[in-house]
């Protein structure tokens, strides 16, 4: 039987008040709350952008939750060949959509949500969309290594050179709501030049004593946050220095990312259930040092 590579990023649930009389809630109680709906016969269908988003499978488990995202595209459907031979249009029914899935899972005790990755259907932030209420705003950040966390978050800590790499999204659909203007520059570059992969240095004056000289704009750490759940980031190294004591750190929000990969064997053109639910177990169960190293005690306050 064939096998694939599925991988599976960690990402830190958290939920804000986006209104100051809301009643505070947890990402847990977001995700209760839908499971409660979802039990009711409510599919939980929400429309993101161009696309409509549904839970098609969410059950409670004894670490939180475990579900299945779906999303139906409507529009731009593709065409169904063979090699060297004649396309013809995919038919659907009136009522029919292609259906796109992703498997996740949420632990309660670090509010760590385990995504299949998969661009087609959904990123970490169409997902954070999804899970957001009304008053209440969902965000899913990506877990990286505990010492380059402590430095980004540093408000003192200044970004001096930045190199990344990013590959042109086959899904235009990642385009949509960047906040970004640096962002939205590397989108016009793109459409602009029919690159396939960019690669951009940005370093600012060593030599130079002023900080807005010697600093790239501190603005610069949101927007490559926005830029990993975005674009497909192939590599994205930072050297941030102290602007008090000089001391420099390097790090790589790539590769120091949490992620894990299983290889499961397909049936057809899909990998059984039972086995991604496995997959995303032990996913958790692999990098338990790592969201310990990560999030600390539980019983003490979190890094972010």
């Amino acid at each position: 039987m064939p096998s694939k590579n599925y991988n599976f990023d960690f990402y830190e649930c958290s939920t804000f008040n986006s209104s100051a009389n809301a009643i505070p809630r947890t990402s847990f109680e977001i995700l209760n709350g839908m499971l409660a709906k979802y039990e009711q016969g409510d599919s939980c269908v929400k429309q993101i952008g161009s696309n409509s988003y549904e839970l098609r499978h969410f059950e409670a488990t004894a670490y939180g939750f475990k579900g299945i995202i779906g999303k139906h595209r409507q529009n731009d459907l593709p065409h169904a060949a063979v090699i060297g031979g004649v396309e013809r249009e995919i038919e659907l029914a009136a009522n029919e959509n292609l259906l796109e899935k992703a498997y996740f899972s949420y632990y309660s005790d670090y509010s760590v949500l385990i995504l299949q990755r998969n661009h087609l259907c959904i990123s970490s932030n169409n997902m954070g969309k999804y899970l957001t209420e009304s008053a209440y705003v969902t965000s899913l950040n990506p877990v990286i290594e505990a010492a380059d966390l402590r430095w980004l978050l540093n408000n003192h800590v200044q970004i001096r050179t930045a190199e990344f790499s990013i590959a042109r999204p086959t899904n235009p659909e990642l385009f949509n709501d960047i906040e970004h203007d640096f962002n939205n520059s590397i989108i016009a570059t793109l459409n602009g030049t029919g690159t396939a992969q960019l690669n951009i240095s940005l370093r600012g004056n060593a030599r130079s004593d002023v900080a807005e000289e010697r600093y790239l704009a501190s603005t610069l750490k949101g927007a490559l946050r926005e830029l990993q759940t975005k674009f497909d980031v192939k590599k994205c190294k930072l050297l941030l220095e102290d602007d008090e004591t000089l001391i420099t750190h390097p790090v790589d929000l790539v590769a120091d990312r949490l992620f894990f990969t299983k290889q499961i064997e397909v049936e057809g053109r899909y990998p059984p259930i039972i086995e991604m639910w496995a997959a995303l177990d032990e996913s958790r169960a692999e990098k338990e040092n790592e969201l310990a190293n990560y999030f600390g005690d539980l019983n003490q306050e979190r890094l972010a």
